[in-house]
């Protein structure tokens, strides 16, 4: 009896530490895929400010990592074509060189 009381104490045990490797493996998983996510994301808003400011300089014609589209007096609106995609709708007055950013989302396809 003592010796199936201990055997049962010695599985659950094992299984007990298979059990908090395949969580630390599954953490470890999520935090390289959320730094991953996180630096993609920085670079599609480093590309997005790179094309307002050629938006700002007139060069929005150049630029290959954007698309641009007048939408109406005054307002632009701005799109990487990378993944993840960001759109942006700016406000720019080339008269004063003013460009403000009125609204900005995540693309999901």
């Amino acid at each position: 009896m003592i010796i199936a009381w201990i055997l049962s104490i010695i599985f659950s045990f094992s299984s007990l530490i298979l059990y908090l490797e395949k969580m630390n493996a599954l953490e470890l998983i999520q935090t390289q895929t959320q730094s991953q996510s996180q630096e993609k994301f920085i670079h599609a808003e480093k590309i997005i400010l790179d094309c307002q400011t050629d938006l700002i300089l007139g060069a929005s014609d150049h630029h290959p990592n954007c698309d641009f589209h007048f939408l109406q007096k005054n307002y632009w609106f701005i799109s990487t074509i990378d993944k993840p995609q960001i759109e942006v709708l700016v406000f720019f007055d080339s008269q004063q060189g003013v460009l403000k950013r009125l609204n900005w989302r995540q693309a999901f396809d």
